[in-house]
This record gives structure tokens, sequence and C-alpha cells, in this order.
């Protein structure tokens, strides 16, 4: 992973090292803090939604359930019963041997003669014995005439059941009492029976054949039809349709759990790999922030879930709009997108609903992401931002229920409408508490820092009226010069407001607060002038955690004079002759570490040295000679080691100071032009 220019490069290599084992044990621990959280909320899920309302096959269906989107099944059951009743109507496959036909005829026209009873059965053998004469005699003549007549036909033994009913067709037109047509029959049926037979495997094959001519059945259903009602039986066809639609068993879901746990264990790796790298070495306070943010989304998407599936997705509202104001805007879209991807599933166990509500997350990021590039800088502001971006994103996701899914009713309208209140409402009143216990900065809260009411910035005017003067102009040096290079202009102002506030423990011993003419570290040693001078960063630091100022603030106050040295003093006591160690006359560091602590080094130096030059500097070539010759400075020192700024952003900030200086001293002769 590429790293962070100069994140530890100001520290001794054993402390780096540590920082890292560190950072790298909160990782892991708030990684199996999420996992901890994901698990416990699915099995929470599941609890509620399926525990106590999922189906089981054979048993009565615990809810209603419907088609969540459009499907296309085959109807296994009815396709069955279709080719069954086709196979059904194949009575057999009648085979009739030919060859076996005049021995049939012999027999016939012989009827009479005993000798021929001997191929018939005994049971009918012995009828025909046992008959009187008259009546036997009447009986074979008949059974003689109807058998040779039907051998005389040609489609005679096509069907069995044709047969059968020719052969008592026959019989009812003769004038035989029913008792003597049964007798007849028996024969005759026994008779043809040597001709004509059933094939079974040929008739095995006709039906197999009829039952693969059948088509499946397709059904089509739209969503919102009923699959089954509460109560009713739940089918193995129906339960595999639920299925489909994803409605789980009464079974605890293990593979989705452990692919859910699976998918958040590897997501939490995305930052090593991608521009969020920055969280691997951000402080522990600002991590915990991102997981807290995270994990308090996905308890306001799951609670949402509880009352309507397809709306969880709009739980990310807050979570984004806290984001994109105390984020940087990559970390926030990350956030809100993934982790709020991530929250819609986990939030789900019980319906595919939930594709719909990734939709939702989707709009609301997007939407975020555009409006606010221009981050509101008042709470009636950033509200209305957060019920725009809620507002917008409902209306698309509506348009697209509308088409695919059902129209919206008027209960969900308002239901939405109420949610996004609430969550604008709490996405306001919970801010100040976030920036408290995280120590973040929202643009709202710089905006309230540097107004003029603040109780520091009026002591500072009062106080210090020089150093309050000094401020300013150093504030607005650097926030031109952020603006050139789409640096953080608002948290720069902040800075450069309060980066002297430690002069107010000993105003009078700084240049810019003395009467002219008048210099106390004219009747002080080199050692105590630079002891006092040095000591207004720590000053302010102490100053800054007295009136809880939030921890930007305080890298503002720590690293705007790095590493630098009072060369004046260290030269002057150098001139005493005394040995002089260089390190008491430089400032304890660190480094910037940041554009915007660099811009505000940067400011603050070009002011005092313009300044210091006074009425020397008339021309625009003489503000670009000094400007560049502190730019240069400040890189010969190393001073700007730690920060990622290019070549062209440093002629870009130098020409913004310039620009800036130009403004600032107009009244002077200044004849020259860029």
């Amino acid at each position: 992973m590429k790293k962070r220019r100069g994140t530890t490069r100001s520290y001794p290599k054993r402390v780096a090292i540590a920082l890292s084992q560190s950072s790298l044990r909160l990782e892991w621990l708030l990684r199996f803090f999420i996992l901890t959280v994901v698990g416990i909320l699915f099995f929470w899920g599941w609890r509620l939604d399926v525990a106590n309302k999922g189906f089981e096959v054979g048993l009565p269906s615990p809810r209603d359930y419907y088609v969540l989107s459009n499907i296309i099944y085959l109807d296994e059951k009815a396709t069955e019963q279709l080719k069954e009743n086709l196979a059904s109507r194949v009575m057999g496959v009648v085979v009739r041997d030919i060859s076996l036909t005049p021995i049939v005829r012999a027999l016939l026209e012989d009827i009479d003669n005993p000798s021929s009873w001997l191929y018939l059965p005994g049971g009918l053998a012995n009828i025909l014995s046992t008959l009187p004469s008259p009546k036997r005699e009447r009986v074979l003549s008949v059974t003689r005439d109807v058998g040779l007549h039907l051998l005389s036909s040609d489609n005679y033994g096509v069907d069995k059941v044709d047969l059968k009913l020719d052969l008592w067709r026959y019989l009812a037109e003769a004038d035989l009492p029913i008792a003597d047509q049964n007798v007849a029959y028996q024969i005759l049926s026994y008779l043809f029976a040597i001709v004509v037979d059933t094939d079974d495997e040929a008739t095995s094959l006709i039906r197999e054949f009829y039952k693969s001519s059948v088509e499946p059945i397709e059904r089509i259903l739209q969503p919102g039809t009923l699959l089954v009602e509460k109560g009713d039986i739940v089918t193995p066809e129906i339960a595999e349709i639920l299925k489909s639609q994803g409605y789980f068993e009464k079974r605890f879901p293990w593979m989705q759990a452990a692919m859910l746990l699976s998918m958040v264990f590897l997501w939490s790796f995305l930052h090593r790999y991608t521009e969020l790298q920055e969280w691997k070495e951000a402080p522990k306070v600002k991590i915990l922030y991102f997981a807290s943010l995270l994990v308090f989304g996905w308890l306001i998407q799951f609670s949402v879930a509880r009352l309507n599936p397809l709306y969880s997705g709009i739980g990310i509202l807050p979570i984004v709009g806290w984001g994109y104001l105390t984020l940087p805007n990559i970390s926030a879209f990350y956030l809100g997108l993934s982790g709020g991807l991530l929250g819609v599933m986990i939030s789900y166990v019980n319906s595919f609903a939930y594709l719909y509500s990734m939709l939702l997350v989707v709009l609301i990021t997007v939407l975020a992401h555009a409006i606010f590039k221009e981050r509101p800088t008042t709470r009636a502001k950033a509200f209305l931002k957060v019920q725009a971006i809620g507002f917008g994103a409902v209306a698309l996701w509506y348009v697209f229920s509308w088409v695919f899914y059902h129209a919206p009713t008027i209960p969900d309208v308002l239901f939405l409408l109420m949610l996004l209140l609430i969550l604008g409402g709490a996405f306001v009143l919970l801010l100040p508490m976030l920036e408290m216990t995280f120590d973040v900065v929202s643009p709202i809260k710089l905006m309230e820092l540097t107004h003029p009411s603040n109780v520091l910035l009026k002591r500072l005017q009062v106080e210090a009226p020089g150093t309050y003067h000094h401020s300013m102009m150093v504030s607005t040096l650097a926030e031109a010069a952020a603006e050139q290079i789409r640096a953080n202009s608002l948290l720069v102002r902040g800075g450069a407001y309060y980066h002297d506030i430690g002069k107010l423990k000993r105003p009078q011993y700084f240049i810019e607060n003395q009467i002219e003419g008048e210099n106390i570290h004219d009747t002080l040693s080199p050692p105590l002038s630079a002891l006092v001078i040095l000591s207004h960063v720590q000053e302010g630091i102490n100053l800054a955690k007295e009136y809880g100022l939030p921890g930007v603030m305080i890298d503002f106050i720590s690293e705007h004079h790095g590493t630098t040295c009072l060369s004046y003093f260290y030269n002057k006591a150098k001139e005493s002759g005394d040995e002089v160690d260089k390190t008491q006359y430089c400032y304890p560091g660190p480094k910037p570490r940041s554009r915007e602590t660099a811009l505000l080094m940067l400011a603050d130096s070009v002011e005092a040295a313009v300044r210091a030059l006074g009425l020397s500097v008339l021309s625009v070539a003489a503000l670009g000679d000094t400007v560049r010759q502190v730019i240069e400075a400040k890189k010969r020192e190393g001073q700007l080691d730690e920060v990622d700024l290019t070549m062209k952003d440093l002629k870009e900030i130098q020409e913004a100071f310039v620009a800036t200086l130009m403004s600032m001293y107009h009244t002077r002769q200044i004849k020259e032009k860029i």
C-alpha cells in the first residue's frame, strides 16, 4: 500500500512502529466488533421476521405471501397431470396374428363337433355339455355366425374394446337369452384372444411418446399476486416459489449468514486498496467515528426495515449527511454506498424486497454526492439539503417502483414523508453530540467557531488586538490560497483565527501588540526571550483544550511554526560567546501534516515578512520576491516534507498570496502589473 507522505517522519522510528501496531490492533478490534454487530442484527432479524413467520412445507402458512417480482415458473404438477391424462387414453397396443386366423376359423366352423370343445377352457366345455341339446345347438350356431362374420371384416381386433363391443352388439341382435349370450361371448372372447393380444412393451412406448409430446405448462405471476393465504397448507411446489421470491423457511439460514459475514469481513479490508488508505494511519478517534457511523446507520436501517422492508434504504439518510459534513467526500461516499448496501442485506432475512431498498441507497448516495459538493454552513441549510436528498431519492424510487412493482398508496407516501422529517430532525439534533464525542468538525461548527462573538476571539480582540489583526490578515491570505489549490478554505480560516491564541498569556511580548518604539525583548536575555516566544504554542494548545476547541484546531496551533528556529535570538546568543544549544531556540513541532496547516504556516510567515518590510514593499515584483523567498526558505528547511504539495500547488499558492497582498495594500504605490 502506498503510504501517505510524511505521516510518521517527524516521530522516532520506535514511536512510529508502536503507532502502527496500535492502529492495527484497533483495526482488528473494530473488525471483530462490526462482525459481531452484523451477526446479532442478522439473528435478531431472523427471530423477528422468520422464526415466528417463516413457512414450513406441509404446515399451514403463518401469513399471506405475495409475489414480489415478476415470475415465470413451470407448473410441474399440472404438467404431470396432463401427461398422465394423455397416457391413460392409450388402453393398450393390440397385436393381431394373422397366421392363427385359419385355426380360429376352422374351430368356429366345426364348433358343433364336441371334439372342437377340447380347445376351449374346461369350464366352457362343461357348460356346453350340460346345456339341453336345442339350446346348445342354438348357442353354438349363433357363436359360429357371429365369429365368422367378425373374421371376415378387415378391421377386427384393431381395438380390444371395440372388439368386445362388437361381440355384445351382434349377440344382442340374436334371439338369445342373456345367460346364453354370455356363454357365446365367453367362447368368442377366448377364440379371438388367440389371434388378438395386447403388447405391453409397445403400449408403454406409446404412452411415453404421448407424455414427451406435452410442453411444460408455464405460469406467469405478477407482483402483488397472492401466492398462499394464511392458514393454507404450504405444498412443496408453493414452497419452491416462495423461496425463489426470497421468502425463507422456518430454519435459520446458515449459508446466507456465512456469506454475509464473509462479505462484511472482506469489505473491511477495502480501505487498504482505495483512496481510503488514510484510515489505516488516521487517529483512533477518527476510525472509531467512522465505525460508529457505520454501525449506527445499520441500526437505523434495521429499525426501518421492521416497519416496512421496502424502506430500509432510507435509514442511511442521516449517516450520509453526517459523513459529507465531517469526512472527506470519498470517505462519505464509501460510507453511504457500500455501508448502506451492506446495511440493507443485514436488515433482511425474509425477502428479495431488499433489491428495491438497495436502489434507494444508491439514489440517496448519488444525490448526496451532488448536493453536498457545496457544504452547508448553517443547520437550517443542512436540514434542507438532507430533506432535498430524501425527497429526490424517494420520488425517483417511487417512479421505478410504480413501473416494476406496484403503485404507491397514500399511507405509503405519508409514512415516508414522516420518516424523512424524523430522520432529518435526528440529523440536525445529533450532529453537535457527534462533534463533541468524536472530536470532528463540520462546516457548521467552523462557522460557529469563526463568528466574532466567540469568547476566545472576543478576548483576542480586547487583550491582544495586534495578534487579532494579524490572525485576520493570515486568514485572508491562507483562505485565498486554499481556494486556489482546492483545499478546505473554511477549515483554514478557522485555524488561522486560533493559531496564535497562546499569545493571550503574555501579549506584550509579541511585536504586533507592542507600542511602536518599545520592545520588551531589548531588556531580556536571548534564552528568556526565546522561551517566552516558543511557549505560545504550548500555551495555545492548553487554552484550546480549556475552551473545548476541536482537535483539528489544535493541529493548526501546534504545527503552524513546525520546527523552525528563532534565528534572531539564536544569533544574538551566539554573539555573546556562550555555548548555545540550537534546539532551545526551535519550536517543538510537529511539522505541518496537512495541506491546510501547511498553508497556514506559509501565510503566517508571508504576512510577518511583508509587515516587517513595511514601506519597502512598493511593487508587485517586491511582493513576489518576498513571497517566493519565504516559500523557498520553508522548503529548504524541510518544513513542507510531511505534506503532499506539488510544485504546481506552490506556484498557485504564491500567486494567490501576491494577489491578496496587492488587495490588502492597495493604498501603496504598486506600479507594476503581474
